[in-house]
């Protein structure tokens, strides 16, 4: 099995081929934009094809077939620290279930039931407890959004909140201006389920506003 990287859809891509007998072709479509704007299509993309489906594609957002578990990355740290490894079968390992659709194209961004999620009030001071789930930011009074993330959201706001400190990042911009944010905490949802979530509501800001958030993909 190929490592995680360069490309982290190889792994299950090579246990449908070998393991199951899959045969694969594929389609392309030139697209003009910059680095931002194709990684927003993907996200659009992706997003119809969950809501079409009612299931994300089998290789994306790190997903592996059942009963396999995946290679790791294979960056220079990993093999210092003697944790590169290749993935392998196990039959007590399993796909993440899918997370049901949000792509929402009724309501505005900064709606507070967007995407019917369970969204706080737009606030300027921090997360009062930590929890995992999906955020958003503005700036006070905007209907686009800065940035749309996921995760563990009081660390991941104060990392973007640090940005603006770093002389020469690309977000710093973005973070240096006064904001304000709101986010929705989803403590059964798994890491993967999480990404579905991202990137249904990138999506969802990019076909009802015709732009990504502002600081999305500079990173």
């Amino acid at each position: 099995m190929p490592y995680n990287d360069p490309h982290t859809a190889a792994p299950c891509l090579w246990v449908m081929r070998n393991a199951e007998g899959a045969k694969f072709e594929f389609s392309i479509a030139e697209f003009a934009g910059d680095v931002r704007e194709r990684k927003m299509a993907e996200c659009v993309v992706l997003s119809q094809h969950r809501t079409r489906f009612g299931r994300s594609p089998t290789a994306n957002f790190g997903r592996m077939p059942d009963g396999w578990v995946k290679s790791t990355g294979n960056t220079a740290a990993l093999v210092r620290a003697g944790r590169r490894a290749r993935g392998y079968q196990d039959s007590r390992a399993s796909r993440p279930a899918d997370q049901n659709p949000v792509l929402d194209l009724g309501r505005a961004p900064t709606a507070c039931d967007w995407a019917q999620l369970p969204w706080s009030s737009w606030s300027s001071g921090p997360v009062a407890e930590p929890m995992v789930g999906v955020y958003r930011i503005r700036r006070p009074g905007q209907t686009r959004l800065v940035y749309i993330g996921q995760g563990l959201i009081r660390a991941r706001l104060a990392a973007h909140a640090a940005k603006s400190q770093l002389e020469g990042h690309r977000q710093g911009a973005a973070f240096s201006q006064p904001l304000e944010s709101s986010w929705a905490g989803l403590p059964g949802c798994s890491p993967t389920q999480l990404l579905e979530i991202e990137c249904d509501l990138i999506a969802s800001h990019a076909l009802t506003t015709g732009f990504a958030p502002e600081a999305q993909f500079l990173g």
